[in-house]
């Protein structure tokens, strides 16, 4: 299979946050594979939305894979931020796959099941994993982008060295092709090996944490790395507003 586009070179595509963009310099490397460590209640699951829509308004094609919310809730987040996806999947620009909603059909009360399409019922007797492997090494023609939204259910229920060559073919497709994987992993659910090592595989990572000072709860993100590029040494706060996530204008140390 081909997956070879034009040469690639050092280009930067937009991360969907202009503020962010601004602190890397342009945006983020081509062919990027950029692990998102997710603290609960940090923002980066609107971030994993704003991030796609962004790469969807550049031109780009894209996909979102869930193992941790069932698609119409993706969307219905998506639409509340006012990200309509719906001309570019009329034109076949974005492609959601749920690995979330088939997991739980067969122990489904009879009358949440017969409110099920007939389509979601196919997809019950999927593995999750193979759908995974299946969307990651689908062959695009233009360039574009994937959430892996998350990868902790695959790292809890399959072995490691499995869910690490499936990482690795992402990177690998992603350097041929200049496509930009994120990978969301949930910070504090898995021991320091499993994380070591997935954040090894990565040419990025972001963490995204959120802290009480006083009265008031404050967000924020840490570039841990990012490949060829020099990263702020200082987290970013950042506020969460209609248009989604909005970085302060300052900087400051944890």
């Amino acid at each position: 299979m081909d997956f070879s586009f034009d040469s690639l070179d050092n280009q930067l595509v937009t991360t969907g946050i202009t503020g962010l963009d601004v602190q890397l310099g342009g945006g983020i490397p081509i062919g990027t594979t950029l692990l998102l460590i997710a603290e609960s209640g940090a923002g980066a699951e609107i971030f994993t939305k704003q991030f796609l829509y962004g790469g969807l308004n550049s031109g780009e094609s894209a996909f979102y894979f869930s193992s941790d919310r069932s698609i119409a809730e993706v969307k219905a987040d998506m639409d509340h931020f006012g990200w309509d996806v719906s001309k570019y999947e009329e034109t076949n620009k974005i492609e959601f796959t749920d690995a979330y909603t088939p997991r739980f059909v067969n122990i489904l009360p009879p009358e949440l099941r017969s409110k099920m399409s007939a389509k979601e019922f196919l997809k019950a007797g999927f593995d999750p994993f193979n759908q995974l492997k299946t969307t990651v090494s689908q062959n695009r023609e233009s360039r574009y982008r994937g959430v892996i939204d998350s990868i902790s259910y695959f790292l809890r229920a399959y072995d490691l060295n499995s869910v690490i060559e499936v990482i690795e073919l992402m990177s690998s497709i992603g350097k041929l092709t200049g496509g930009i994987h994120l990978i969301v992993i949930g910070a504090g659910l898995h021991d320091d090996i499993t994380l070591n090592t997935v954040k090894y595989l990565t040419d990025g990572m972001i963490e995204f944490y959120v802290k009480e000072r006083g009265s008031q709860i404050e967000r924020g993100l840490l570039i841990r790395k990012m490949r060829g590029m020099i990263v702020p040494n200082k987290s970013i706060s950042f506020d969460i507003t209609r248009n989604g996530i909005e970085l302060e204008t300052t900087t400051r140390v944890l």
